[in-house]
């Protein structure tokens, strides 16, 4: 009897048509799909090549300036704007709307 249940089964099974889904699969042409989205993006055919560890290219004094004023500018900001006290977020007073009862209108 278990040998004739395995033997349909299996008959069973080349009838289906419903394919286990390979998960890794998927994520790996999904990752694909996006770098390769990125890549036109970037007006590119292939990704740039590395540059060699510990390397760094020098930054221009010009925008190391700029981003020091801008983030001097922003930290003033912080500083001269109030607190918020979380009370001002709620509502102070209420008020209320009367309706018509319903077929009045």
């Amino acid at each position: 009897e278990l040998a004739v249940l395995l033997t349909l089964l299996g008959a069973a099974r080349a009838f289906s048509s419903c394919h286990s889904l390979d998960l890794e699969a998927a994520r790996r042409k999904r990752i694909e799909a996006v770098r390769g989205q990125i890549l036109s993006k970037l007006r590119l055919t292939t990704p740039p090549s590395d540059p060699p560890p510990g390397s760094t290219f020098p930054i221009p004094e010009e925008i190391r300036a700029l981003y020091n004023s801008t983030q001097e500018l922003l930290q003033q900001r912080a500083r001269s704007l109030p607190h918020e006290d979380p009370q001002e977020y709620y509502a102070k007073e209420l008020h209320r709307i009367p309706m018509e009862p319903p077929g009045e209108g």
